[in-house]
């Protein structure tokens, strides 16, 4: 019985203190649930504040989701996905997690109606046909300097050859070779000009020209043939004045500037207060570009930082030096509404490109809440300044300028949000130990700045123009103290005094500055490995990067580092992408082939310079439009050039040689219309190119399930599809198919 008694009450102690440790474990796993509730929430609470920095980032999308659209929509698409958006958000206001999602639909359609809208606003009737010669006669809109010393006019024309009313363009973009004297905006003139409809994409997927034209209203460019005229002056008044005051005392002050300093630096002075950067010489923008520096010569935030900084510190200064105004009147708000005044000021005299708006923007709104006490610096001053981007020039979401300037300013501000705590306890520091640790700091500042700047900007430099800056920092940190404290107050200066006359000492200052900021342009430049050059990206790339940095700009916390997904998607997108065997010029004057070692030879050195220039920047190759061509077999007729991998390639210019090569070649390209009983198994011919623009040649193995290698052809009307600026025609019944395979294949 014992022995029975013990193992009960054994069996007993076992499973009391079993539930006793599970009684323990529930209360751990308990506390455990509890506190991550607790995280949630705070987490929760901390990111809600932020939701709202995410709609701009939506309005965008709608944007480039309608820009990047191979058909038009119908019109009614938009407005009525805005109002059932709108509506959605208006019933789930009170509910979070309704209503973030319905406001994100809301901007994204709102987006895509303002592209939508401000196309259809447009009006940009293009020439349907080159024109080689014409006299030109209209108002003279603006004139800028180019860097072969003459001109670029933008002209309103009234009378273009002899086009009808209805089919005449609404501008004209016509470089003239010299400089013109008289001629002002506002006046008339008249001049013969050879013209040419916009170019398109010189391969698929490259910058597109005739996008950036259509919503500028450039239905036409082409070169002078002959002497400018002026037929009538400028006729004056009130409403004259209000379309060309500004642009009339814009090219003044620029020619102004340059006579009164010696080239290029008289240029450089210009790009820097006016925003005319066409009288640069070719080799200081290179220098600059490859010092990681041509970010100076566009205004943007750190010229309207400097600028009206300087105006707002000036003038605060000046009025704390009377003790009755410093001691009884709001002097910070006196400055901050003189500041904001010639920040505008500023903005006009320098062009307003999107950049400048963008900081216009983003000062403005820092004045205003100096005006009226409330915090200055925020990212959601970065958000309405989008916001106001998007809904006047919502095509400016796809430009370079657009990109990198938010870019930066966003992650600028982020960074020091984020870095407030231990920036404001290193400037204390630096202020108990004197001067020397400020200078320190200071150019801390600088690194920091620059360092966090070109991360931001580096993807989207490396998208548009193939190309990184190593030596960035190094260049940045030896010229913008030049900037910050010479070349900016000079030129704040220079502007005060030009009305009586006493601009000569303050612009030799700047030009004091100028002049050593080129030369560590040069010097940096000039170091090995300076440029990085990288093979041109798919869009998905850029998109995935871009999404992974906004990520970690708009969240809070430990959260904001799963951004870094972004980019490492972006980077394995890239690196897998395609890269065309063959390349045709969209006037079929030039053909890249890739050869066997992968190295892209042309079949001339002259013919379509620029497309070549282009194909070799795409594909990160540093050689020459010269230095790459020389493999083909060329004489007057046309060019041969036999592919291990495409078999016979032609290009035969005239009749006889493409005849000939129709039996021939496996594939033909020519300037000619070919009839449709041509035997070569892919031609490329004036009709297909007129209609789809350039050409770009891919293998891909197997095709229909019987392997092998076919070859794909996209065209860059494949990309852009029929649109508004891309005068894109309907595929012809004798055009390729989007397959095709080779004899033999």
């Amino acid at each position: 019985m014992a022995s029975v008694h013990d193992r009960g009450l054994g069996d007993y102690l076992l499973k009391s203190k079993g539930w006793r440790i599970r009684l323990a474990a529930d209360a751990r796993l308990r506390a455990v649930a509890g506190g991550l509730r607790r995280l949630a929430s705070e987490e929760i609470d901390r990111q809600q504040a932020r939701l709202v920095l995410w709609l701009p980032v939506f309005m965008g999308a709608g944007a480039v989701w309608y820009l990047s659209l191979t058909a038009e929509p119908p019109g009614w698409i938009a407005p009525l996905a805005g109002l059932l958006a709108g509506a959605a958000a208006w019933a789930a206001r009170r509910t979070l997690s309704l209503l973030a999602p319905a406001m994100a639909l809301a901007f994204l359609a709102a987006g895509f109606a303002s592209a939508d809208w401000r196309t259809a606003r447009v009006t940009a009737p293009v020439i349907a046909k080159p024109i080689s010669y014409a006299m030109v006669s209209g108002t003279l809109l603006s004139r800028t300097a180019t860097a072969s010393g003459g001109e670029r006019l933008l002209i309103d024309p009234r009378e273009v050859g002899r086009l009808a009313a209805g089919d005449m363009p609404a501008r004209l973009r016509i470089t003239v070779r010299t400089q013109i004297e008289s001629a002002l905006p506002g006046d008339v003139i008249r001049l013969p000009a050879g013209l040419l409809p916009p170019p398109g994409p010189a391969a698929p997927g490259a910058f597109d020209f005739s996008r950036q034209a259509f919503f500028r209203e450039i239905g036409a460019v082409g070169y002078a043939l002959g002497k400018v005229e002026v037929e009538d002056s400028w006729p004056g008044g009130f409403a004259a004045c209000l379309e060309f005051c500004v642009s009339r005392l814009r090219v003044k002050l620029t020619h102004r500037i340059v006579d009164a300093l010696p080239a290029p630096r008289g240029a450089v002075a210009a790009a820097l207060m006016t925003g005319d950067r066409g009288g640069i010489p070719e080799d200081i923008l290179q220098d600059l570009r490859d010092a990681g520096l041509a970010h100076l010569l566009a205004i943007s935030g750190l010229h309207m930082a400097l600028f009206a900084g300087t105006l707002f510190w000036g003038v605060r200064a000046a009025l704390a030096l009377v003790p009755g105004l410093a001691l009884t009147a709001p002097i910070k708000k006196w400055a901050a509404a003189l500041a904001l005044a010639g920040a505008a000021g500023y903005l006009l005299v320098s062009g307003a490109s999107v950049a400048t708006q963008r900081a216009f923007v983003m000062f403005a709104l820092i004045f205003i809440a100096v005006l009226t006490d409330r915090p200055a610096i925020t990212l959601r001053n970065v958000a309405l300044a989008a916001l106001i981007i998007l809904v006047l020039t919502p095509e400016a979401v796809l430009e370079a300028s657009f990109q990198m300037s938010f870019a930066a300013a966003a992650a600028l501000v982020a960074f020091y949000e984020g870095a407030r705590g231990w920036v404001t306890r290193l400037s204390q520091a630096a202020v108990e130990r004197g001067w020397v640790a400020r200078g320190a700091l200071y150019l801390g500042g600088i690194a920091l700045t620059s360092i966090v700047a070109s991360l931001a900007t580096s993807p989207f430099a490396a998208f548009h123009f193939n190309r990184v800056v190593d030596f960035g920092l190094v260049a940045n940190l030896a010229a913008l103290p030049l900037v910050g404290f010479i070349v900016m107050p000079a030129a704040l200066v220079a502007f005060i005094l030009m009305p009586v006359g006493l601009e000569a000492l303050p612009l030799w200052v700047a030009e004091q500055g100028i002049h050593a900021i080129l030369w560590v342009a040069h010097q940096v430049a000039s170091w090995p490995g300076a440029v990085s050059l990288l093979p041109a990206m798919p869009q998905v790339t850029l998109a995935a990067t871009a999404l992974g940095g906004l990520w970690m700009v708009i969240w809070a916390g430990r959260l904001r580092w799963a951004g870094l997904l972004g980019p490492m998607i972006g980077i394995a997108l890239a690196v897998t992408a395609p890269v065309p065997v063959m390349l045709v010029e969209r006037e079929a004057k030039l053909v890249g082939l890739r050869l066997p070692d992968g190295t892209l030879t042309l079949s001339s050195s002259r013919s379509g310079s620029f497309s070549g220039e282009v194909w070799l920047r795409r594909d990160a190759d540093r050689r020459d439009v010269g230095e790459a061509a020389g493999a083909f077999s060329c004489d007057g007729q046309g060019c041969v050039r036999d592919h291990p991998l495409l078999g016979t390639v032609s290009l035969a210019r005239d009749w006889q040689a493409a005849m000939e090569d129709c039996q021939q070649a496996d594939i033909l390209v020519t300037p000619l219309y070919m009839p449709r009983r041509c035997a070569a198994p892919l031609i490329i011919d004036r009709g297909v190119l007129s209609r789809r623009g350039a050409h770009a040649l891919y293998l891909e193995e197997g095709g229909h399930g019987d392997g092998g290698q076919r070859l794909r052809v996209i065209t860059a009307c494949d990309l852009i599809g029929d649109r508004p600026w891309s005068h894109c025609a309907q595929r012809m019944p004798w055009d390729p198919g989007p397959y095709f395979r080779r004899k033999g294949g």
